[in-house]
């Protein structure tokens, strides 16, 4: 009998901690902060033989906490391409007489951007793929503007400012140039980032290249032996990575010629 009341005594422990972790879901604001701790407690009670977490509350669990998210990043970018739009001179004719290949684009652009928009976790995000809309509207121009949305949600913040600080380093001379800085370039305004940001300097900052080039933002360049040291090679930004700063990093400093 002792075993039996330590075993429902253990039960009772549970509903209750299931019971504190239901409120704790029903009060949380942040999307992002996932049921987790409930269906791993609903999931090893469920293997104990306790009862536990059965797949449709399992169901409603997820499906309750990604369709509230779903709903915030998509009132987001609502409110933002509201704001962006308004700050554009789109002509309305334009879009209500456009043909049926210009439309077809289109739809698959926007569908694109809202699936792309509904499943982020973060806010920056959102707003990225509203500005990728916004020049889109802009310039009735749909292909490109789909591997924009696509770097828009998968660059990280950190990873946003290092591409940040090398448009303002870069952007002007890759503009005129040939798609990418020359090596000269690329050196000497490398050794300008690394002096003058200490993320430069970090050992991260070759992940974050790394992923960054994965994304055809920047590209690797050769050494210029004068301007940097044997362990250190420069990257430069590329035309789409001048393209993703003017129109997805709403902060991002402006090119200027150095």
């Amino acid at each position: 009998m002792v075993w039996q009341f330590d075993m429902l005594q253990r039960c009772s422990n549970d509903d209750r901690k299931l019971r504190a972790a239901g409120m704790q879901v029903a009060s949380e604001v942040r999307s992002e902060q996932f049921p987790g701790l409930q269906i791993v407690i609903g999931i090893i009670r469920k293997v104990a033989g306790l009862g536990g977490l059965e797949f449709p509350k399992f169901e409603k669990l997820a499906f309750d906490v990604i369709q509230k998210n779903s709903r915030d990043n998509l009132a987001n970018l609502f409110e933002s391409l509201v704001q962006d739009v308004e700050r554009i001179d789109l002509r309305l004719e334009a879009f209500e007489s456009a043909d049926r290949v210009a439309r077809e684009a289109l739809n698959e652009l926007i569908s694109e951007a809202v699936a792309r928009a509904a499943e982020s976790k973060n806010k920056d995000r959102v707003r990225r793929i509203a500005r990728v809309l916004a020049n889109a509207f802009r310039s009735q121009h749909y292909e490109l503007e789909r591997e924009l949305i696509d770097a828009a949600v998968q660059i990280s913040e950190s990873d946003a400012y290092i591409l940040g600080v090398m448009m303002k380093h870069q952007g002007t001379s890759v503009k005129t140039a040939s798609g990418i800085a020359d090596i000269n370039v690329a050196s000497d305004t490398w050794k300008k980032m690394q002096d003058d940001n200490k993320e430069f300097r970090d050992p991260h900052i070759h992940v974050s290249c790394a992923r960054l080039q994965g994304q055809g933002l920047i590209i690797r360049m050769d050494r210029k032996p004068t301007a940097l040291d044997l362990a250190t090679n420069a990257y430069s930004l590329t035309t789409f990575g001048v393209q993703f700063c003017e129109w997805c990093l709403q902060d991002a400093p402006p090119a200027s010629a150095l």
